[in-house]
């Protein structure tokens, strides 16, 4: 029996994601009826080694990450190119789209994911030195949802505690 990788991930629980048409409009719903207290942006994002569907990606995002209390509230609006955010706004329109964890070892949580028949539908890595690793798993007919395992560089993870306190 395959090890189930989400008894020991759920403990590093970080985001909710949701993939929107208009960034600035889904930042004022999460601000004004959410209590987000604001976003911080990154626009065009560069995905080094990117991987959609097995292939090489060229894929482009905007993305706004907030914070209602120690949730961090990721939006993401799809620019260009083949990506699970593309295939999701073509299907279902904006919505939920992953839950993403912090993860000590990338590499055992995807292997473990796949054994338990849970495929890497798209990975990357933003930024550099070493930047932050993700990996979509294909969990959405299971669950409603995709589930992203991330590994923060610590770089990313002082900016992160910056924007979980307001504006910058």
């Amino acid at each position: 029996m395959a090890i189930s990788p989400y008894a020991y991930i759920a403990a590093g629980h970080h985001q909710i994601a949701f993939v929107v048409n208009d960034l600035a409009a889904s930042e004022r719903f999460f601000i004004e009826k959410m209590g987000v207290k604001s976003f911080f942006r990154f626009k065009d994002v560069t995905v080094y080694e990117a991987v959609y569907r097995g292939k090489p990606g060229g894929f482009h995002m905007d993305i706004a990450i907030g914070y209602a209390g120690n949730s961090q509230i990721e939006l993401i609006q799809h620019l260009s190119g083949q990506s699970v955010y593309k295939e999701f706004l073509d299907k279902k329109g904006e919505g939920l789209h992953h839950l993403g964890f912090i993860v000590p070892d990338h590499e055992k949580v995807i292997a473990d994911f796949t054994a338990n028949g849970f495929p890497v539908i798209q990975s990357g890595r933003i930024g550099t030195n070493p930047g932050v690793k993700f990996a979509y798993f294909d969990t959405e007919a299971a669950i409603g949802a995709v589930m992203e395992s991330i590994v923060l560089d610590e770089e990313t993870r002082t900016l992160f505690e910056k924007i979980k306190g307001g504006p910058i």
